[in-house]
């Protein structure tokens, strides 16, 4: 068992530099000594819709020019246009096509995986249709990924987002309905934390599933700025052989302007964990 992480694992994730140029973030991370980062694929630095999608060589080829490799891609999939319970039959074939571009920007890109999340049902309808539904999407994704060399990772979210996919419990009954090798799980610390789960618990329920993560100190928070037992889960991410990306999807207004102070607070705190 090695006895720290590897420093490529930790992520850095461009969400929070939303008002600062992409170029910008790029050389925040470089500056700051990451080696990778989790590409947040939303506007104003990524492109994508059920149409097209932004130019990906142009993008990968700025990114390694930082020294740096993109180890995980995020598509925008919360919002209502592109959910993946949606209902209404034509609009699933966009959500379909939107993340099918996703997923051929993601191999495009370099990352070995693509995030998602469940999506959600209406609350005046009957929930078991919705995650029946938001199954046979990811499942319907899953073949898309496994013909393009990549993977599909799925976070939980918080009860506040979705109705479907909150509690570890939902992970594991999503997991048993997608039924792919190309499916995996992505273990959101954010999201156990609101939920008062454990990381062990998930890597106990789920083991090498555990495809990628989003780490962060507890609502989304820079590692320092909350209450998440960062030992505990450095032990837990050790003990279990997690190799995958640590992606620091660190959110929120108080982070906006300065972003790149936040990371490196985060860098500073997880330092004494990298090799």
């Amino acid at each position: 068992m090695s006895k720290k992480i590897k420093r490529r694992q930790i992520a850095g994730m461009n969400l929070m530099y939303k008002w600062h140029t992409f170029d910008y973030f790029l050389e925040s991370m470089e500056e700051l000594g990451f080696e990778s980062i989790s590409l947040w694929g939303g506007p104003p630095h990524f492109d994508c819709d059920h149409l097209s999608y932004q130019d990906c060589k142009r993008i990968r080829s700025r990114v390694k020019d930082h020294g740096l490799s993109i180890t995980g891609f995020l598509v925008t999939g919360s919002n209502y246009r592109y959910q993946i319970a949606t209902e209404e039959p034509a609009q699933r074939e966009h959500v379909f096509q939107y993340f099918r571009n996703g997923i051929l920007a993601c191999e495009e890109l370099g990352s070995p995986f693509i995030s998602i999340n469940s999506g959600w049902g209406y609350l005046n309808h009957d929930r078991e249709e919705a995650f029946k539904r938001s199954g046979d999407m990811i499942r319907r994704l899953c073949v898309e990924a496994e013909e393009h060399g990549v993977f599909i990772a799925m976070e939980s979210l918080k009860a506040c987002e979705t109705n479907l996919v909150v509690t570890l419990e939902d992970a594991v009954r999503m997991e048993r309905e997608v039924g792919h090798p190309a499916f995996r799980l992505m273990a959101d610390t954010g999201a156990i934390a609101y939920n008062g789960e454990r990381l062990e618990d998930w890597f106990l329920a789920f083991g090498e599933h555990i495809g990628a993560m989003h780490f962060v100190d507890g609502m989304h928070l820079t590692w320092g700025d909350g209450k998440s037992p960062l030992d505990d889960m450095m032990a837990s991410i050790l003990r279990h052989g997690y190799e995958g990306s640590l992606g620091l999807e660190t959110s929120g207004g108080g982070y906006l302007r300065d972003p790149k102070e936040a990371d490196r607070k985060a860098m500073k705190m997880l330092s004494r964990f990298i090799e």
